[in-house]
C-alpha cells in the first residue's frame, strides 16, 4: 500500500473529522439522530431528501464508528495520494450516494426502516482503491496481513449475511451499491489510477 499519512491527506483527515464530530454528537442528541438519519417513508412523506447525504456522518455506536473509520483510516490516505484530494471527495460523495439510493428506493414503504452509517461511502473507497492495487497489503486490526482485495471480498460478504440476518440499523444494503457507487465513480473521475488486473 503506498505510504501516506494523514497529515498528507486533507480530504481524508476533514471526513474523519466530520463523522467522528457528527456522529458522537448525534449519539448524545437522539433529536439530531432522528433528523440525520435514512428514513426512506418519512423522507419521501415530506418531502426531506438531506438524509441521503447526512445519513452518512451518524453511526449506531462505537464500535460502527471504530469500523467505518479505522477501514478510512487504512484506504484513505493511500487512496488520496494516488487519485488527488478532489477526485477522491468526489468517489466518496457518489459512493454515499448511491450507496444511500438502494435503500431509500427499496425500503420506502416501511415506516419503520432507518439506516446510518458511513458505510456506502466507504465501501466505494474500499472498491476503488482495489481498482487501482488490488494486491497491496496492509494490517487489519493492525495485526491481520491481508491483500486489499480480500478484504473487499470479505467486507462484501458481511454485507450479504448482514443484509439478511442482522437487525441493527446499520445500511448493510448501502454496503453493495456503494461500493458499485464506488467503481462507477473511479471510472468517471479518475479512470487514470485503474490498474491491469
Amino acid at each position: 500500500m503506498m505510504y501516506s499519512t494523514l497529515f498528507d491527506s486533507p480530504a481524508t483527515l476533514c471526513l474523519l473529522i466530520l463523522n467522528l464530530g457528527i456522529s458522537l454528537l448525534s449519539l448524545s442528541n437522539r433529536k439530531v439522530f432522528d433528523f440525520l438519519a435514512l428514513e426512506p417513508y418519512r423522507m419521501i412523506a415530506h418531502h426531506e431528501y438531506h438524509p441521503i447525504i447526512t445519513s452518512g456522518f451518524v453511526h449506531g455506536g462505537m464500535a460502527h464508528l471504530l469500523l467505518n473509520m479505522m477501514t478510512l483510516y487504512f484506504f484513505g490516505p493511500a487512496l488520496e495520494a494516488i487519485a488527488g484530494s478532489v477526485p477522491f471527495l468526489l468517489i466518496y460523495g457518489i459512493s454515499l450516494v448511491v450507496g444511500n439510493l438502494y435503500p431509500l428506493y427499496k425500503y420506502r414503504r416501511q415506516p419503520e426502516y432507518v439506516a446510518i452509517g458511513a458505510s456506502g461511502a466507504i465501501s466505494g473507497l474500499v472498491f476503488s482503491y482495489c481498482l487501482a492495487n488490488p494486491t497491496a497489503m496492509f494490517s487489519v486490526f493492525f495485526a491481520i496481513p491481508m491483500p486489499a482485495y480480500l478484504y473487499a471480498v470479505l467486507y462484501v460478504g458481511y454485507s450479504i449475511y448482514a443484509m439478511r440476518k442482522v437487525d441493527d440499523n446499520i445500511g448493510h444494503e448501502a454496503h453493495l451499491a456503494g461500493a458499485a457507487g464506488g467503481v462507477l465513480a473511479t471510472l468517471l473521475v479518475a479512470p487514470g489510477i485503474v490498474s491491469i488486473f
